[in-house]
């Protein structure tokens, strides 16, 4: 019996893939598994995010003088006060003045630079003790969603690798680590207090967290589905409604009282647009969350299969208005970021086979890890050294 030389390739092929992802499923249920399983998960989810995309630690020494710290020094010694004009006026129609001109009505990070005593360094810090934070959380929400500490774990450790799970440890200025841990706070804590004013700081991280609201709705609906929930999901929407009040309420007074403004430069030209609609779509979108983005497509696709019109209807909608703000500002990836909690959502429609959920999970990981440059690995060290 002769057998054609392809046929033998694809079946080594699917033969060494499936065994990779016993590997992988084999590898995070013996060493991520167990008492503080959601813990080492989220180290595990760092050091695999450093591993693969090392931020360019050496070169952060160099930037004291980038007119962005600058500003912020001066929010962090008092984080009412308006900045300077003239730090305003650096490059206005482009660089960093697009980030200084709507800098002064976000409050969350200057206090907690603050409050911290941490200066200069307050992003850093802050933006890597949040990344263990944020990792943790979505270790034991995704646990819970699929009811599998294993399946959680591989789908928190498949988002290290992207641009999400590096960008904590790459963002040096804005801070978006700590509104993407107030934000998940949000919808992790079954304290209605603790939750609204969680809500509340993400928003003065970034106003485009307000867009994101209709994707936390529909994470409550998802998660809080049993009829002996309705009524904690009511509440815990309430309390995202009278986060987004209090906010608003607040950022007008503050505005007022203490005469700070904010900014439109960079926001909604024609260049922008035309970007980010011809160039940064969909190479850019794409990298942001790798291939961790078929989840989305799968839980729509689960419910088009249900045909769950109106729930669909729902899905596509939240996601559509959470990421919208992204295509009308120069940082197109750092934005669609904050449509983050989709994938939270979208893990609920995994629960059931408890094994083909694995093996899908591990294939998206380790398909992020190979999607990473070499050169931009911890391999990029021999480039410091040399």
């Amino acid at each position: 019996m002769i057998v054609e030389p392809f046929s033998v390739n694809r079946q080594l092929l699917v033969r060494v893939i499936d065994n990779c992802l016993r590997a992988l499923i084999h590898i995070v249920n013996n060493h991520f598994g167990g008492r503080l399983a959601c813990l080492k998960v989220a180290v595990g989810t760092v050091l695999v995010s450093l591993l693969t995309t090392l931020p360019p630690y050496p070169h952060m020494r160099d930037k004291p003088n980038h007119p962005t710290l600058q500003a912020l020094r001066v929010k962090i010694k008092n984080p009412l006060s308006p900045i300077p004009r003239d730090l305003k006026g650096i490059g206005l129609n482009g660089g960093p003045a697009s980030h200084i001109d709507k800098l002064e009505l976000r409050l969350t990070v200057p206090v907690l630079g603050w409050l911290s005593g941490t200066g200069d360094w307050t992003v850093i810090v802050w933006n890597h003790l949040s990344a263990l934070g944020v990792f943790y959380l979505l270790a034991c929400l995704a646990s819970k969603a699929l009811d599998d500490n294993v399946g959680g774990g591989l789908f928190v450790l498949g988002i290290g690798p992207t641009f999400f799970g590096s960008w904590f440890f790459n963002d040096i200025y804005f801070g978006d680590g700590i509104a993407f841990l107030f934000l998940l706070l949000s919808i992790a804590s079954r304290n209605l207090l603790v939750s609204a004013c969680s809500f509340l700081a993400a928003p003065f991280c970034d106003e485009r967290w307000v867009a994101a609201v209709p994707i936390l709705f529909l994470y409550f609906l998802v998660s809080l589905r049993q009829d002996t929930e309705k009524a904690l999901r009511l509440k815990h929407c309430i309390a995202i409604v009278v986060g987004v009040g209090v906010w608003l309420f607040l950022r007008s007074w503050i505005a007022g009282a203490f005469h700070l403004t904010m900014g439109t430069s960079n926001l909604a030209s024609k260049v922008i647009l035309r970007n980010n609609l011809m160039e940064n779509f969909p190479g850019v979108f794409l990298s942001v969350f790798k291939t961790s983005w078929t989840l989305p497509l799968f839980g729509l696709l689960s419910l088009v299969s249900l045909r769950k019109w109106a729930f669909s209807s729902a899905f596509v909608g939240a996601f559509a208005l959470a990421v919208a703000p992204a295509f009308l500002v120069v940082d197109f990836d750092r934005s669609v970021c904050y449509t983050f909690i989709i994938l939270l959502v979208s893990i609920h429609f995994l629960r059931g086979d408890r094994d083909a959920s694995r093996a899908y999970l591990a294939a998206i990981l380790l398909a992020n890890i190979l999607l990473n440059s070499p050169a931009a690995s911890i391999l990029k060290i021999g480039t410091w050294v040399f």
